[in-house]
């Protein structure tokens, strides 16, 4: 289905006004080939954990194919029947490793690479980490009290007592619009305000938190991702420092290119639970 899904992609990227958007159709290109290349990498590595890895890798890039589509069909680059059948494959396929996925965390088995390998006191290597895996099995949460994901990924994941957020963006919960933003018929930012896009995305954060039995005094690591940083970096800061001034998180803010919707911020946290 993943190499379905490429063949499908790159011949439309290929023609139409989309072979002449370079920076989408890279994107574009550079996020379908992901998925079938690490489904191929990961099983090519012959441990389970290895492979799990790679599929999670694999499925992400499948949720950020959704959003290229999308804002292929705003700028007008496809129609909406080709949209609507090249997103419906790309969702059955995040579906379908989503499933794979949840198979081989369920599994005892071990991949090759490990098997038959038995250490000096007589145990397998993996099979600490192995039960370990088993008895804090993680545990999904989604709320309807935060912007809702893009794609086949859960808001957050506990394992053990740490909680793991997905990135989190200022979308509204309720009707999915970016405050302060302003686009042209095209769908390119004519006006946003980071400010407001800020303070949604803490919002967002902190529903997410309070529904997975944590709390923003919590927080240990956030890594925030603006797409302007010159511009919009001392507004973000002086807001992170009303927010963040008693918790003392590590932080890390990188400047990306683009997000998957027309945000300006993204925040990525890690908190842990009682």
């Amino acid at each position: 289905m993943a190499s379905e899904l490429d063949k499908k992609v790159y011949e439309k990227i290929l023609s139409g006004s989309l072979s002449k958007d370079f920076a989408l159709k890279d994107q574009i290109n550079k996020s379908v080939g992901s998925i079938p290349d690490n489904i191929a990498e990961g099983f090519g590595r012959g441990g389970r954990l290895e492979f799990i890895q790679f599929l999670n890798i694999a499925r992400a890039s499948a949720s950020e194919l959704q959003s290229q589509l999308i804002r292929c069909l705003n700028r007008n680059h496809i129609e909406q029947k080709y949209f609507d059948e090249l997103n419906e494959l790309t969702d059955k396929t995040g579906k379908k490793i989503g499933a794979f996925i949840k198979y081989l965390n369920q599994s005892d088995k071990t991949g090759p690479k490990f098997q038959n390998r038995i250490s000096a006191n007589g145990k397998r290597p993996n099979e600490k980490l192995e039960t370990f895996q088993r008895e804090t099995r993680n545990e999904t949460i989604n709320t309807e009290n935060a912007s809702k994901p893009l794609g086949a990924y859960p808001h957050a994941r506990k394992i053990g007592n740490l909680l793991f957020l997905s990135g989190i963006g200022p979308r509204n919960p309720n009707d999915n619009s970016i405050p302060g933003l302003e686009l042209d018929a095209d769908g390119n930012i004519l006006k946003y305000d980071i400010e407001a896009e800020c303070r949604s995305t803490f919002a967002n954060v902190k529903a997410v938190l309070e529904a997975s039995g944590s709390s923003w005094e919590m927080i240990v690591d956030v890594t925030g991702f603006l797409t302007n940083m010159k511009n919009d970096f001392p507004i973000y800061n002086k807001i992170y420092g009303e927010y963040f001034a008693n918790v003392q998180a590590c932080r890390t803010t990188v400047e990306v290119k683009s997000l998957p919707t027309p945000i300006a911020v993204e925040f990525k946290v890690i908190a842990t639970i009682n």
